[in-house]
């Protein structure tokens, strides 16, 4: 079922409730329509019963059975209905329309002798109902009438194969109109599924034709409208990528320039630390340096010129030492140098403040 059309399961579901209907009205007709005619029969056939025993009551007593047995047989060839006819009484029939004799079983089977009445009779395969009227107050005698229950189901039968021909008609009647109604209806839905497929592969060529202003008429013009703005908002979206693609290339090209930038930038502040800590070291050394020199040249001096004693060495000796210190400290100093501060100079110069 799940695999099957729309148009098939449409066609199906049509024929389904059309024979579910017909199925229920056969019912409730068979129901009804048994008991209207069951009715209806016990009606007649008293009304039947009722108007026979009243005609024959001057020959039942004159007692010619010649004309009440033509009348009879005049009157089971009128009635299809009417299967039998006697008349009885004291327990005596005294006139029948049985070909093969009488049944005994029909005498003495409850009958109300007073008035008109009627019991269910079983004879073999047959059932009937068996009406009793008294002749001129029973006095002379009872009609006894027979009618058996094959009309009713034969009528029922007739109305049953009547509404089963109308139900296979309606039948066939709604598949052709399911045949139209798919046409009209299926054949729409199937161009837009067959358009979505193509919508969903990116194809926004294709367009639904519309068929008339109803529901499928109306979804049809909204798919073509949809379809439109889609196939305008793709556009908008391929121009806003390919505008995000330009910007994504400029944008690496100024990273990478802020790269070169940067790198330019931290050469140039390195160089720039190299010059000021190599500037900071010749200022820092420039005076012990110059002492030192200037003590060691005084020394040799005083050495060539040989004027000099115990304690004018010792002093010059001290003084080389100090300088000497002084030199170490400072490079001590730059080798532990982890930040520093620069003090400006009114020349714009820059030295490394390496002091406490």
């Amino acid at each position: 079922m799940k695999n099957l059309s729309l148009r098939y399961k449409l066609s199906l579901v049509l024929a389904i409730v059309i024979l579910f209907y017909a199925v229920c009205s056969v019912l409730f007709v068979n129901l009804y329509l048994k008991g209207v005619l069951k009715k209806h029969f016990i009606e007649m056939g008293k009304s039947l019963a009722n108007t026979m025993s009243s005609h024959i009551v001057d020959d039942m007593l004159i007692k010619d059975f010649v004309g009440l047995d033509a009348f009879f047989e005049d009157t089971m060839r009128n009635n299809p209905g009417v299967s039998y006819i006697f008349v009885e009484k004291d327990g005596h029939v005294l006139l029948h329309t049985f070909k093969e004799g009488f049944p005994e079983k029909l005498l003495n089977i409850g009958h109300k002798k007073s008035e008109i009445d009627y019991v269910f009779v079983k004879a073999g395969t047959d059932t009937y109902y068996d009406f009793s009227s008294p002749i001129f107050g029973g006095r002379a005698g009872i009609l006894r009438m027979g009618m058996s229950v094959k009309m009713i189901e034969e009528m029922l039968g007739s109305v049953t194969r009547s509404m089963l021909y109308v139900a296979i008609a309606a039948v066939a009647v709604a598949l052709v109109f399911s045949i139209i109604i798919a046409r009209r209806l299926i054949n729409p839905l199937s161009m837009l599924t067959a358009s979505a497929m193509k919508i969903a592969g990116g194809d926004y060529s294709k367009t639904v034709q519309i068929y008339g202003s109803d529901e499928v008429g109306k979804l049809s013009s909204a798919f073509n409208k949809m379809t439109d703005a889609v196939k305008i908002r793709e556009k908008e979206l391929r121009e806003i990528n390919e505008e995000l693609e330009t910007i994504n290339i400029k944008l690496h090209e100024y990273i990478e320039e802020l790269n070169r930038t940067k790198d330019e930038l931290v050469k140039s502040k390195q160089d720039a630390a190299v010059i000021e800590t190599s500037r900071a070291m010749i200022h820092h050394m420039r005076q012990p340096l110059t002492y030192l020199i200037m003590a060691i040249e005084l020394f040799t001096d005083e050495i060539q010129e040989g004027s000099f004693n115990a304690d004018a060495i010792q002093k010059r000796l001290y003084a080389i030492e100090e300088a000497g210190r002084t030199v170490a400290e400072i490079l001590k100093k730059f080798e532990n140098l982890k930040e520093y501060r620069a003090a400006e100079y009114s020349d714009k110069t820059k030295i490394i403040d390496i002091g406490e």
